[in-house]
């Protein structure tokens, strides 16, 4: 092997020794990153009209896909940060006053105003704004969902979440969260698709 290999190889495998295996919280965190830029990168290089196209009544919008998701996280992070006594414990959406400065109806966007259960002619009906808006709100939006998981001590990680009528762990919800996030992913790779686009995110 050539000696400059050499040097690399064992360079590398210092490294490797010396930062060790990842923790639980860092190994969840990674994968909740990279489906955070995987719904970034799918969205961010969309037309406006491309990004508001709806493939159907029950197949929303790209904007309504990435809007839901950061809802989801959003609430995900003040929750948890309520219940290990950080701050914020209050959502993006609540503290910037979104609804009302999107000029939309507070508790007319189903459950929790996240777009869950909410009827598919009302989903249909939501007048975004503009989608700088939008994609900017679901970038803070993941931002604080990360800060907020990173925060969980890999104790509490198999430890029952705090008044969970589910008998749900940490981790159990950290995991049900990704997984919402890469269904809406398939969702919104599917309706670039019908658009004529790539649908990857991975490309």
């Amino acid at each position: 092997m050539h000696l400059s290999r050499i040097r690399q190889w064992s360079i590398v495998r210092v490294v490797a020794m010396s930062t060790g295996p990842r923790t639980l919280a860092e190994t969840v965190l990674r994968f909740y990153r990279l489906t955070h830029e995987r719904l970034l990168k799918v969205s961010e290089d969309l037309t406006g009209e491309q990004f508001n196209w709806s493939a159907g009544p029950s197949l929303h919008s790209v904007e309504w896909q990435l809007w839901h998701c950061a809802r989801w996280d959003d609430f995900l992070a003040a929750h948890v940060n309520g219940d290990l006594d950080r701050q914020p414990a209050t959502q993006v959406w609540e503290r910037d006053s979104l609804a009302e400065d999107w000029s939309l109806s507070p508790g007319s966007m189903g459950r929790r105003d996240t777009g869950t259960e909410m009827a598919d002619v009302d989903a249909e009906l939501i007048d975004f704004p503009e989608a700088s808006k939008v994609l900017d709100y679901a970038r803070r939006a993941f931002a604080f969902a990360e800060d907020a998981i990173a925060a969980i001590p890999d104790e509490l990680m198999l430890k029952v979440a705090k008044d969970d009528a589910d008998g749900d762990t940490n981790l159990d919800n950290v995991i049900i969260y990704l997984e919402h996030l890469s269904r809406h992913l398939g969702m919104i790779e599917a309706i670039r698709g019908l658009q004529g686009l790539s649908g990857s995110s991975t490309r």
